[in-house]
């Protein structure tokens, strides 16, 4: 009976053993180049997203703000011009300020129980909610 036992070789581990190590060290850079280069892609999205978020917010704002405006000029218009007193926004309501002699018949059409009405001897204040404003025009 012959028994042959074979001997590995040192230098061939050792190329075994290198080539091996240079593969996982391979992969753990690719893994390390590719997550870096998917965050910087995230970020960009999260920031472009960001940006159209707040432009929109922006747009929705000024587009509600020309209709505020429309709408209190039309306003003015219904109840003359020479009878306003004043005119402000107050937090959500379009305060009005008009001589007590003023017809507001037209403003009692347009807006109904919604505007709240107060008689004194000097004057006639008006407070109009903005909701109702806004919810009017989207409606139309």
């Amino acid at each position: 009976m012959i028994i042959i036992l074979k001997t590995r070789n040192k230098n061939q581990l050792l190329i075994k053993t290198l080539s091996m190590l240079s593969l996982i060290a391979m992969f753990w850079l690719y893994y390390g180049h590719m997550s870096s280069k998917f965050e910087e892609q995230n970020t960009q999205l999260i920031n472009k997203l960001d940006q159209t978020i707040v432009k929109k917010k922006i747009d929705k704002s000024i587009n509600l703000e020309k209709t505020i405006y429309k709408e209190s000029v039309i306003i003015v218009n219904l109840l003359e011009q020479r009878h306003i007193q004043s005119i402000k926004i107050v937090k959500d309501k379009l305060y009005l300020v008009c001589d007590f002699t003023t017809d507001i018949e037209p403003l009692l059409v347009r807006y109904g129980v919604s505007a709240m009405i107060k008689h004194t001897q000097k004057n006639i204040k008006i407070a109009i909610d903005l909701k109702t404003i806004v919810e009017n025009k989207y409606e139309a």
